[in-house]
C-alpha cells in the first residue's frame, strides 16, 4: 500500500508530459516528502541549461568539503539538524563533478547550525561543509547556472543575504508584515518575501525570469498559465492585466513548491487571512523555461 502511495505521488509530482523530470505548476508538500524518503542522496526535480531543483540529503556523517564553481546556490532546509561550516576557499582542492570540487579543509571558516526552516545562502566558489546532527539533513537547492543576468534584469544595488537566515527570523518577517519585503539580490538571482493579505495578486507574466515559490504561511488558490486579458508591458519584459481565460488552478499552502517558466501567466488568490512565500527569481534565458 505505501509503494502505491508512492507511486501516485510520484506521478502527480512528474505527469507524463514531463517524464525527464520537470516540475510542472505545483509541488505539493506531501508529494515532496515523498520524493525525499526514496533517495539517500540527491535527486534532480528540475533540470534545465540554466538553473534546477535538487533534492538533498546529508546522512548522519560528516561530509567533504566541497566547493561549486559552476552555480550560485540558495537552500531551502526542510527538515534535520546540521553543522555548517562556510568560508573562502578549500584546503588542497581537487577537481569533482560538474564543476565542483573536494578538498581536506576550508580556510577562514563561519561556523552555523541550521535545521527546518533555515534558508542558506551559497554563492559560487563558496566553500562549505555540512556535519548532520540529527540523523540526516534534508533540503531543496536551488542552483543558478549563469552569472550574467537576463537582459530585462533591472538591478539596483546589491543586497546579498548572509550566509544562514534562520528559521525564527524568516516567521517573524511572515506574520509582522502585510506587504511584499526584499532578502536577496544579486546580478542572476533574488529572493524576496511575497505577502498577501486580505488581497490576491495582481494578473501578471515575466519575459526574463523563472518564478519559483516556497510557500510558508497560509494558503491560496494558484491560477498558472491560459491568456492574461488586456495585456500591458509596464516595464521590459513585465507583463500585467485585467484577468486570466483558461488558466490551470492549483492549491496551494505550506511546505509546497511553484514553478512558474517564462511567459506564464499566472495569479494568486489567498483563501486565508495571509498567503505568504519565499519568492526566487532566477534571472534565466527564455531558451531555460522547461
Amino acid at each position: 500500500m505505501k509503494s502505491l502511495l508512492l507511486g501516485i505521488l510520484l506521478a502527480l509530482a512528474f505527469p507524463a508530459e514531463s517524464a525527464t523530470g520537470q516540475i510542472r505548476d505545483v509541488l505539493k508538500s506531501a508529494e515532496i516528502d515523498a520524493m525525499f524518503a526514496r533517495t539517500g542522496e540527491s535527486l534532480v526535480a528540475h533540470d534545465t541549461s540554466e538553473y534546477s531543483v535538487v533534492f538533498n540529503v546529508v546522512g548522519d556523517d560528516r561530509g567533504s568539503p566541497t566547493m561549486n564553481s559552476s552555480a550560485d546556490e540558495i537552500w531551502f532546509v526542510r527538515s534535520g539538524r546540521a553543522g555548517l561550516s562556510v568560508g573562502e576557499s578549500l584546503v588542497d582542492p581537487r577537481p569533482a563533478k560538474s564543476g565542483s570540487f573536494l578538498g581536506s579543509g576550508i580556510k577562514g571558516s563561519r561556523h552555523y547550525e541550521i535545521g527546518a526552516g533555515d534558508v542558506v545562502n551559497l554563492p559560487r566558489n563558496t566553500a562549505y561543509q555540512v556535519t548532520a546532527t540529527d540523523g540526516r539533513l534534508a533540503y531543496v537547492a536551488v542552483r543558478v547556472l549563469p552569472e550574467t543576468a537576463h537582459p530585462d534584469r533591472r538591478l539596483s544595488e546589491p543586497a546579498p543575504m548572509a550566509d544562514v537566515l534562520k528559521s525564527a527570523t524568516r516567521d517573524a518577517v511572515f506574520a509582522e508584515n502585510d506587504s511584499n519585503q526584499p532578502l536577496h539580490s544579486v546580478r542572476n538571482l533574488n529572493v524576496n518575501y511575497v505577502i498577501y493579505k486580505g488581497r490576491p495578486g495582481p494578473w501578471e507574466s515575466h519575459r526574463g525570469c523563472v518564478d519559483i515559490y516556497f510557500v510558508h504561511t497560509g494558503s491560496g488558490i494558484a491560477h498558472l498559465g491560459g491568456e492574461i486579458a488586456d495585456p500591458v508591458e509596464e516595464a521590459p519584459g513585465e507583463i500585467r492585466g485585467t484577468g486570466v481565460s483558461g488558466a490551470r488552478t492549483n492549491e496551494i499552502s505550506r511546505g509546497d513548491i511553484v514553478l512558474i517558466p517564462h511567459n506564464t501567466a499566472h495569479y494568486m488568490v489567498p483563501t486565508a487571512d495571509k498567503l505568504g512565500y519565499n519568492l526566487v527569481k532566477v534571472w534565466a534565458q527564455e531558451s531555460a523555461g522547461p
